[in-house]
């Protein structure tokens, strides 16, 4: 129960943002599932030397809702979270994740989170989260691009 109605009725209801849902759970989860079997992640060119920590950067455009002003209905491919990549180490000829004051991160995600008027922002970053460098486009593929850029600079250092 959710507040006194059943989760299907609750879920119905609201999203957990807040939005209105015309759907059911079902209608919402196989909707979702069939969309999700059309994409794919960005393929990336990442070289020897660096980890993929977390990666839900797909080849998607945003979708405005219908009922909801500037909110994203395919929200989950659109928030600050969307890819980490870390630099990794080499020692012994064995490679390792480097203490935070040697980190070097690359982290995209979209601003604001799930707003249609947003864009990607890339930012390299080290481990106090101090910015390096960083640059902003709606357009994925020029993050994409100027990702592979980056990574292949902070090899050669």
């Amino acid at each position: 129960m959710v507040w006194g109605k059943d989760f299907e009725e609750a879920f119905q209801q609201t999203t957990p943002l807040g939005f209105m849902n015309t759907g059911t759970l079902g209608e919402i989860n196989e909707k979702f599932s069939k969309r999700m079997r059309r994409l794919n992640l960005i393929q990336l060119k990442v070289p020897a030397g660096y980890a993929v920590v977390y990666n839900k950067f797909y080849d998607v455009e945003p979708i405005l809702s219908e009922d909801s002003g500037d909110f994203i209905e395919n929200w989950g491919f659109f928030t600050e979270d969307l890819l980490q990549i870390i630099k990794l180490k080499i020692k012994k000829g064995e490679w390792y994740v480097p203490e935070r004051e040697d980190t070097i991160l690359f982290d995209i995600g979209w601003y604001p989170d799930s707003n249609i008027n947003g864009e990607y922002s890339l930012q390299l970053v080290d481990g106090d989260w101090n910015e390096i460098k960083s640059i902003s486009s709606k357009d994925r593929f020029v993050i994409k691009e100027a990702l592979e850029e980056w990574m292949e600079e902070q090899q050669r250092i």
